[in-house]
């Protein structure tokens, strides 16, 4: 308060521009105050109309966007276009929440819904980091399984730490100390450390494995009446997305859940037999389970994904062969109390993803 309204132009979208012209030339009761302003539609007049604006700053009318320095509470979402930050964002907007997201694909971006700030950036390189957390009270953080995992996220938790993030709430695994070694699952430890280390306020997001792990299989069930997920016989408490989204929202938006890991799990315990079940009883039709061996399984998609990320996933479904991911009625309880409704079952993704 009581300063000029300060903005910096970092990149991508010169629609985003025209409302900082807007604000500054048209609406004077803004004066005075700091914050950002987005918009994603009916502005390419206001562009045309202050070209002479734009090109008298040095600045060119296209490929720019604006950032700020907030009056009110910034969300930044790492891994915002994935199944879990997808809903994360919608949550956050539907309470009013000023919501920026981080990206490495423009396209992807502009899928976002309107009234989320995006920045294109890389994580791996650390490109667009700074100018990503510039003024960001809170940071929702999610890494995606690769060979360059631990080293994005300790370039996120780094780039947060900078500018004074106040709280960072990380996406992560149950437990990624358990043998065998998973390596998606032991790249988070150096980012939890870190975390841990950094001085900010801090929440784990524990979630067991997503229902929405099954969509890269759906097209297969449906044509070929297999279930092919290699997910083993002793079941697990398979989580919906959108309820760990849900539980994020919470924890971003309310106060005392700093310091808190909050396991999350489904309502339902399914072997891959019983997951097959549930779709053929959807798809009115027989499915079968395609079985343990996750070499037959990674054979169909050894040349659409990298080497490295293969072997991960063989040795995760390993993992869940030999362990499982059993809650008891105590943790399913505890879940549903941290997402704040009721679970969503298996039952009712199977439904959704069979129509």
């Amino acid at each position: 308060m009581g300063s000029e309204p300060q903005f910096s132009v970092v990149s991508t979208s010169s629609r985003l521009y025209a409302i900082v012209l807007w604000a500054l030339d048209l609406k004077p009761q803004f004066k005075g105050y700091s914050y950002r302003l987005v918009g994603y539609t009916g502005v390419r007049p206001l562009i045309n109309k202050n070209v002479h604006r734009i090109q008298a700053w040095g600045l060119t009318p296209t490929k720019l966007i604006t950032t700020y320095k907030g009056s009110h509470m910034t969300t930044l979402v790492i891994g915002a276009t994935g199944n879990v930050g997808r809903p994360t964002i919608a949550g956050l907007l539907a309470k009013g929440e000023s919501v920026r997201a981080l990206s490495r694909s423009e396209e992807k971006l502009r899928g976002l819904p309107d009234g989320v700030e995006g920045i294109v950036g890389d994580l791996e390189s650390g490109d667009g980091l700074d100018a990503a957390c510039a003024g960001v009270d809170k940071l929702f953080l999610i890494t995606a399984n690769g060979e360059t995992e631990t080293t994005r996220g300790l370039n996120a938790v780094a780039a947060a730490k900078k500018a004074g993030v106040k709280h960072i709430v990380f996406l992560t695994v149950g437990n990624p100390n358990k043998e065998p070694a998973v390596p998606h699952y032991r790249a988070k430890l150096p980012v939890e450390d870190a975390i841990r280390n950094s001085g900010m306020e801090h929440t784990f997001l524990r979630p067991n494995f997503f229902m929405q792990t099954d969509m890269s299989i759906v097209p297969v069930i449906k044509k070929f009446g297999v279930y092919s997920m290699p997910i083993g016989l002793i079941g697990q408490n398979r989580v919906d997305t959108r309820d760990v989204a849900d539980c994020a929202v919470r924890v971003l938006t309310e106060d005392g859940h700093a310091g808190a890991d909050y396991h999350l799990h489904g309502p339902d315990t399914l072997t891959g037999p019983e997951a097959a079940a549930v779709y053929a009883k959807h798809l009115d039709k027989e499915v079968n389970y395609g079985g343990d061996d996750v070499d037959q399984w990674g054979k169909p998609v050894e040349g659409m994904i990298p080497p490295w990320l293969l072997d991960s996933l063989k040795k995760m479904f390993l993992g869940q062969q030999l362990n499982g991911g059993v809650a008891s009625a105590e943790e399913v309880a505890a879940s549903a109390d941290s997402v704040g409704h009721p679970l969503r079952t298996f039952e009712e993704f199977a439904a959704e993803v069979s129509a």
